[in-house]
């Protein structure tokens, strides 16, 4: 699979355990040749990786983009792409061998360390994205769906304890897909797969190619935001009641019905996005009761997530009003009445008035892009069962 490597001043060739790596010390990205054409979804990764020296070819230029990565691979590319240091060593990794450094480097970050490295071991889809999770500056901790594994791929009880909170956090971040309602969290990556992956990590995390939705490798659906009710306002209150809502948040359900008919948005979808902003009226966070703040609306010029940073409207009522007013700069149609600053930096947004499903809320709404799935699985289709 040959890939040439254009406008190269200066090769450095390392021969190791009889493969051939080359290091261009002047980085420019490589051009494809036909044998590349097996891997399109690949080239923008690929790209990426080439050009900033995280991957490279043998003495040929070739990429071997077909071949599964070992462990000492990734641990050069992940270290090179998020500049990573320090560490500590491995009994079975000479401080002459090529991969010391790299081993050093990610030893911080591998979810299971022991005393070995095996470098030349071929590395899972569950340990990569694991790793990579942790060398992009995440931990478990930072999860937002748990519950995104089982929900999508039939294969989710294969996925390994140690590796199943950070490959959760890789779906959900879509720096992993999965594929045919599966994820095959033990099979090998290819070296094109990874380039892939550490594209969408290290490009996402530099604003370079923000993801959408639209990126995560799970079965899309389409849930309308526009149109007329299909929940009624008591399947509304009684779903609420059954999840400890506050009373508040029960009491205010008819006035998301009665704006639904004046905006033309179904009601069903603004109360379940109101419940997951809200914790179901209860708050909790950084938006008080008294905010009368239904959707987490940030003032013009937030600069955290400081109580301060959200707005505060006049009523509850008022509130409902805000958060439909929000949501049509989202799809595009006509607010009523005064319109808080926030609606205005939403309309001022290329994408806006384009967002016309729920599931496409992610990532805009909030950086989650699964936040619309969550306000769906979460909400709507419980809502729906009362």
């Amino acid at each position: 699979m040959a890939k040439k490597i254009s406008a190269m001043v200066l090769v450095m060739i390392i021969v190791v355990s009889g493969v051939i790596y080359c290091s261009p010390t002047q980085a420019e990205p490589m051009a494809a040749d036909p044998s590349a054409d097996s891997f399109p979804w690949a080239e923008e990764g690929v790209n990426y990786c080439t050009s900033r020296g995280i991957m490279t070819g043998d003495e040929h230029g070739d990429l071997k983009l077909g071949d599964n990565i070992t462990r000492a691979q990734m641990a050069k590319m992940l270290t090179e792409a998020f500049g990573l240091s320090g560490g500590s060593g491995f009994d079975d990794v000479s401080e002459w061998h090529w991969s010391y450094p790299y081993a050093r480097a990610i030893s911080e970050y591998m979810p299971s360390k022991s005393s070995v490295f095996n470098g030349d071991e071929k590395v899972t889809r569950e340990e990569f994205a694991a790793t990579l999770v942790r060398a992009a500056g995440l931990n478990t901790g930072s999860v937002r769906n748990p519950g995104i594994l089982e929900r999508h791929f039939s294969d989710a009880g294969e996925v390994s304890g140690i590796y199943k909170t950070l490959l959760t956090i890789a779906v959900e971040r879509a720096y992993m897909k999965g594929s045919e309602g599966r994820i095959r969290p033990k099979d090998l990556l290819t070296r094109a797969e990874v380039a892939a992956l550490v594209y969408r990590a290290a490009a996402d995390n530099t604003g370079e190619r923000p993801l959408t939705w639209e990126d995560l490798g799970i079965e899309q659906t389409y849930t309308p935001i526009m149109g007329d009710a299909q929940i009624t306002v008591e399947q509304a209150q009684s779903w609420a009641v059954s999840r400890g809502a506050a009373q508040r948040f029960i009491d205010i359900a008819p006035v998301y019905w009665e704006y639904g008919k004046q905006f033309g948005i179904r009601p069903e979808v603004m109360y379940a996005q109101a419940a997951k902003e809200t914790g179901y009226g209860h708050y909790g966070g950084a938006v008080r009761p008294d905010m009368n703040n239904w959707a987490g609306i940030k003032i013009k010029s937030p600069i955290g997530d400081r109580t301060e940073d959200h707005e505060t409207f006049a009523s509850p009522e008022d509130g409902v009003r805000a958060h439909y007013n929000h949501m049509s700069a989202y799809v595009g149609i006509e607010p009523i009445g005064d319109v808080h600053d926030r609606y205005y930096v939403v309309k001022s947004i290329d994408w806006a008035g384009s967002i016309k499903n729920v599931e496409a809320l992610g990532g805009r709404w909030c950086p989650d892009l699964y936040y619309g799935y969550s306000i769906i699985y979460d909400c709507l289709d419980q809502m729906a069962q009362y």
